[in-house]
């Protein structure tokens, strides 16, 4: 079972390589609708142009969470409204159905909405002993420079990716000094406060279990953020990654209980630094050598009976 969007690339090239590609059944919030289901004392009957499933306890179902709804599937939805109600509504029976219908996880709903969470992350990776920068969330500006020096990087606590106006944003990580007065919009809202770690690469590792395959991308010339350069994003190459990282990223998603996990290190020249974690992030933008790899991995999990 693959909680995503038929639509979606990641999805098709797990769904593509499954052991019976036939027999996996892709849903999301937003299809729910599209399919004829009754779900009754943990037990969920689906059927669909001919085809029909129970998922329920005991019988071994497994199950990867893509995504639960499209991306822009709330967006415009007015608090409170009739519309939003119903959303709500499509919600509240698809995380049922992954938390009481008995389906093994890659990575479990409650697993990935709580490593969603970038102080989770770097509370859980401090623990394990693995690098992070210096991080402080304030509304104190005055507290900053004590807290993680005068040369920092301000990042989003919350979601980067907002609509204004039907106007796409993205906030990326942003450079800024301790005393700059772009810090008095801490008090609007929560933002992360870090340390600024001078790159010479920056690495995304994939964990799939026990795997993991790693991706360099040259920090030369690039932004702080390199996700605020298109480029980028075609321009990393295969790794070999040092033990310790591979070794931390491992246990890593291993604290947080993830199945998968993307993440995001900088390699400065005092060591290698966790930046984030994505338990469902994408990995087909990185070179064939791991993004097909990771595709068949996942596929391979979810085949196993």
């Amino acid at each position: 079972m693959i909680i995503g969007d038929p639509d979606d690339p990641h999805v098709k090239a797990v769904a593509t390589r499954l052991a019976r590609p036939r027999d996996g059944w892709i849903v999301n919030a937003a299809t729910l609708a599209e399919t004829t289901y009754t779900w009754q004392d943990a037990r969920l009957s689906l059927r669909k142009h001919h085809r029909a499933e129970v998922i329920a306890p005991g019988i071994g179902t497994r199950g990867w969470i893509r995504r639960l709804a499209p991306a822009d599937w709330q967006r415009g939805v007015v608090i409170e409204s009739v519309e939003a109600a119903e959303k709500t509504a499509w919600l509240s029976l698809l995380t049922a159905v992954l938390r009481t219908c008995g389906v093994d996880w890659l990575t479990g709903i409650d697993s990935l909405v709580t490593a969603e969470n970038k102080l989770v992350q770097q509370t859980t990776a401090r623990r394990l002993g693995i690098p992070t920068p210096a991080t402080v969330v304030t509304n104190d500006i005055a507290a900053v420079p004590d807290a993680v020096g005068p040369d920092i990087v301000v990042k989003p606590l919350g979601p980067g990716h907002f609509f204004d106006r039907d106007e796409p944003y993205t906030l990326f990580a942003t450079p800024v000094h301790a005393d700059d007065t772009v810090l008095e919009a801490l008090a609007g809202a929560p933002f992360l406060v870090q340390t600024r770690i001078i790159a010479r690469s920056h690495l995304r590792v994939v964990t799939v279990r026990d795997e993991v395959w790693g991706a360099a991308l040259d920090a030369t010339h690039q932004p702080l953020d390199w996700r605020a350069a298109p480029i980028a994003h075609r321009s990393f190459s295969v790794t070999a990654l040092p033990h310790e990282i591979a070794q931390g990223a491992r246990a890593l998603a291993e604290a947080l209980g993830l199945g998968y996990s993307s993440q995001d290190w900088a390699v400065a020249d005092d060591g290698a630094y966790l930046l984030d974690v994505n338990p469902a992030g994408q990995w087909l933008f990185l070179p064939e050598q791991v993004a097909t790899p990771v595709s068949a991995a996942v596929a391979a999990w979810l085949s196993e009976s």
